[in-house]
């Protein structure tokens, strides 16, 4: 089952509706070595969900390798409070960036020095399903 968008959810909760591990790092959830949904703090990424910045670390920088890898769409969701993250619908990735320059930009926005690589994400829209006529 895909996360609703709009809907809050807890941590538990994503790791159920996902199927993720749970295991670090935390902001891809991931499991049997595939990204499954990205878990967002606005105090790391103030542009999420469109742009995330991945930061700098061993783990942190192969799940954003095999984020940029795989195909398909994820469940997005942005922290909203305490112990909340509500999801913002589900993203695909646009493009990735390890550009010095472009990481310098968002860096100082987000006053982040640890920055590896840029996530650029889009939303994919569903089409509605058309209800049955009464």
């Amino acid at each position: 089952m895909s996360l609703i968008k709009g809907r809050r959810y807890t941590w538990s909760e994503i790791m159920d509706e996902t199927g993720a591990d749970g295991s670090p790092p935390f902001y891809l959830p991931h499991r049997d070595g595939r990204v499954v949904a990205g878990c967002f703090t606005m105090e790391l990424n103030p542009e999420a969900p469109l742009v995330v910045l991945a930061g700098k670390g061993p783990q942190v920088t192969q799940l954003a390798d095999i984020f940029c890898a795989q195909t398909g769409s994820i469940p997005v969701c942005v922290k909203s409070g305490m112990g909340e993250w509500q999801s913002c619908g589900d993203f695909k990735l646009v493009r990735s960036s390890t550009d010095p320059a472009e990481i310098a930009s968002h860096a100082a926005e987000a006053r982040r020095p640890d920055i590896y690589k840029l996530l650029f994400l889009a939303e994919v829209v569903r089409p509605r399903t058309p209800r049955a006529a009464a």
